[in-house]
C-alpha cells in the first residue's frame, strides 16, 4: 500500500489521516488515532469535536480521487471539498487515543465532480459520523486557483 503522502498534499499539522488501509475503484479506507497534539484537539472537551470528521472524510476522499487519477493513467491532481448534503454525528467528541477508521465510497461521479458517502468509525466499528459530500477536481488546478484570485490592481484601489 502506498503511503498517505503519495495521495494528498497536506502536511502536518493539517494532515489528519495517518495510514491508507485500502483503496480500490469502490472505496478508500484510512486510519488515524486522535492525539492531544492534533491541531483541532480541544483541551476543554478532552478530545476532537465531531465537526472535524468532515476533514477526515475529505482527506480520505482525496486518497480515492488520487487512486482514480492513477487508474486512468493520469497524475494525481488536488481537489476541493464542494458541499456537504448530510452530516450526522453520533458522538460529539472523540477522546484522545481513539482509533478512527474512515471509509468513503463514490456514490456518483462524472469528473470533475464526485459525490461521496462516508463514515468515521471507532475501532469497535461503531459509527461516529456519517456524511454525504461532494468534491470538485479541476482539470487545471493552477489555472483554477489563479482565476479565483482577485485582481490585485482593483483590490488595492478599494483600500
Amino acid at each position: 500500500m502506498k503511503p498517505i503522502e503519495h495521495y494528498i498534499p497536506h502536511q502536518p499539522p493539517m494532515r489528519l489521516v495517518e495510514q491508507v488501509v485500502m483503496v480500490s475503484a469502490e472505496q478508500a479506507i484510512t486510519e488515524s488515532t486522535v492525539a492531544d497534539d492534533n491541531i483541532f484537539y480541544d483541551a476543554d472537551l478532552k478530545g476532537l469535536p465531531a465537526w472535524v470528521g468532515l476533514e477526515y472524510l475529505a482527506q480520505t476522499a482525496a486518497v480515492w480521487l488520487g487512486a482514480e487519477c492513477e487508474r486512468r493513467g493520469n497524475p494525481i491532481k488536488p481537489a476541493f471539498l464542494l458541499s456537504t448534503r448530510e452530516y450526522t454525528a453520533e458522538q460529539p467528541v472523540w477522546p484522545s487515543g481513539e482509533r478512527l477508521r474512515v471509509q468513503v465510497r463514490p456514490e456518483w461521479f462524472d469528473l470533475p465532480l464526485v459525490s461521496f458517502v462516508g463514515e468515521v468509525l471507532n475501532y469497535q466499528g461503531e459509527p461516529l459520523v456519517k456524511a454525504v459530500f461532494s468534491a470538485y477536481q479541476p482539470e487545471d488546478f493552477e489555472q483554477y486557483l489563479s482565476a479565483s484570485e482577485p485582481d490585485r490592481a482593483t483590490y488595492n484601489k478599494q483600500e
